[in-house]
């Protein structure tokens, strides 16, 4: 399986691995109090979070965002396996706290989904947030994406934006 390395001016994709200081990064992008509300399963404490970790490492396209050799955030490239849309992927994504607001989700989310389309020969990505959560329906706008509808009965029970 292909090692995945993207490097920008402004930041580093490599592949997230089992690492301490990769797993406290990841944990820390869904344990401060505005992430928590945004995901649907977080992980609660380290031990979680490596799990979680652990079962999704198998995905070539869990890429760390890097920034001066810094976990900033991840990127997930989640490619649907069904033979029925197997040129599609999900795209998820979280920042540590104290790199949001500058634009970065944005820029790895465009910059892994353009690798999707022409790499990967990908025909559709799909991201989703939380209705209340204009930050990430922003991220995914200004990515590129365009709003396909409100998810209203989910799951979570909760509204979701849905935007290809």
């Amino acid at each position: 399986m292909k090692q995945v390395i993207i490097k920008t001016k402004d930041f580093t994709l490599r592949p997230i691995t089992l690492s301490k200081p990769d797993i406290l990064g990841y944990l820390a992008c869904h344990q401060d109090k505005d992430a928590k509300k945004n995901f649907s399963n977080a992980p609660k404490n380290y031990a979680e979070a490596k799990k979680e970790v652990k079962k999704n490492i198998i995905h070539p396209y869990l890429l760390v965002i890097e920034v001066n050799n810094r976990f900033a955030g991840f990127v997930h490239l989640e490619l649907n396996n069904l033979v029925r849309y197997k040129h599609s992927a999900i795209l998820r994504y979280g920042l540590n706290k104290e790199f949001r607001g500058r634009g970065l989700a944005t820029k790895a989310t465009k910059v892994l989904s353009d690798y999707g389309f022409k790499k990967l020969k990908l025909v559709r990505i799909t991201g989703w947030c939380r209705t209340f959560n204009k930050a990430s329906a922003k991220v995914l706008k200004n990515a590129g994406f365009k709003l396909e509808g409100i998810l209203k009965k989910t799951s979570s029970r909760m509204e979701n934006i849905l935007m290809i």
